[in-house]
C-alpha cells in the first residue's frame, strides 16, 4: 500500500498498520480508525512501544482503564501499580481487585484497612502530552488528510514523534468527580459511551486549533500549535489542572 506518513514523512512505508486514533486500551473501536496510508509501520511501532505505552500506564489513563474495566487488546483486565499494591480491573462495575504490597498485607488480613490511597498525578506528563498531540494530528488527518502535512503542525509533529521541542507545551485536564463515581460504580451504557466519548479539534480564534478529547468524566485539551498560550485565569482546582511540559 502506498502512503505518506503524517509523522515521519516517509512515502516508502510500509503502510500495513490499522491505526486507532483513540487507542483500543481507551475504548477506541472501528469508529476511531485512521484512514489507510497516513501512518507508517515504523511510527506505529515507535509510538506503541514507547510513548503510548508510558502514557496509558500513567494517570489519568491508567485509572480510566482500570476503574471502568476496559480490556486490553488481548481481552485481559488491565491493572495499575500503586505504592500500596496493585489495583486490578474485575470487568464488573463497582468492583476492583487489590493485591497489597508486603507492608500492607497484614493490615488487609486484619480487616482494619478500609481506604486505599492512590496518586492522582502523572509521573510522565510529557508522554501524556505527546500522546494527545499524536491523537490531535490524527484527528486533523482524518478530517482532511492534506491539512495534516501543513507546516503549522510541524512543531507538534516533532514533539509527538521525536520528543524535540524549542519551547514549552501544555495540556489541560478537567475531571468530573460525580461523573467518575457514576460510571465507576454503575458501568457505562452504549448510549453513554456514544454521547460522552468524543474526539474533536476546536478552533479558538486566528485559525488556532486545540484537540478536545472527551472520555466520559474526563476532558483533555492540548494545543496543536506552540503559539497557543495556556489559560491565564485561575481555574478551579482540583477539577481543572494545567500541566506544562
Amino acid at each position: 500500500m502506498s502512503g505518506h506518513c503524517i509523522f515521519c514523512g516517509t512515502t516508502t512505508g510500509p503502510f500495513t498498520t490499522r491505526e486507532h486514533i483513540l487507542p483500543e486500551s481507551l475504548g477506541g473501536g472501528d469508529w476511531a480508525i485512521l484512514a489507510p496510508g497516513l501512518y507508517c509501520d515504523g511510527c506505529q511501532n515507535h509510538f506503541g512501544s514507547t510513548i503510548e505505552q508510558q502514557a496509558l500506564a500513567d494517570y489519568p489513563f491508567s485509572f480510566f482503564r482500570v476503574f471502568l474495566g476496559i480490556p486490553t487488546k488481548k481481552g485481559k483486565p488491565p491493572w495499575t501499580p500503586t505504592w500500596e499494591g496493585t489495583i486490578r480491573a474485575s470487568l464488573r462495575p463497582g468492583t476492583i481487585g487489590y493485591d497489597p504490597s508486603p507492608p500492607f498485607q497484614s493490615v488487609m488480613e486484619s480487616g482494619t484497612k478500609t481506604q486505599l490511597r492512590l496518586l492522582a498525578e502523572p509521573v510522565r506528563p510529557e508522554m501524556i502530552c505527546r500522546t494527545l498531540l499524536k491523537i490531535g494530528l490524527e484527528v486533523v488527518a482524518n478530517n482532511n488528510p492534506e491539512d495534516a502535512y501543513h507546516e503549522r503542525y510541524d512543531a507538534a509533529r516533532a514533539f509527538a514523534r521525536y520528543g524535540r521541542k524549542d519551547g514549552a507545551w501544555w495540556y489541560l485536564h478537567h475531571e468530573d468527580p460525580d461523573g467518575a463515581n457514576h460510571y465507576i460504580t454503575r458501568g457505562v451504557t452504549s448510549q453513554e459511551w456514544t454521547q460522552n466519548v468524543q474526539l474533536a479539534t476546536v478552533e479558538i480564534g486566528d485559525g488556532a486549533e486545540v484537540l478536545h478529547l472527551k472520555l466520559l468524566y474526563l476532558d483533555l485539551f492540548v494545543p496543536l500549535e506552540q503559539r497557543i498560550q495556556p489559560p491565564k485565569e485561575n481555574l478551579p482546582a482540583p477539577e481543572f489542572r494545567l500541566f506544562l511540559v
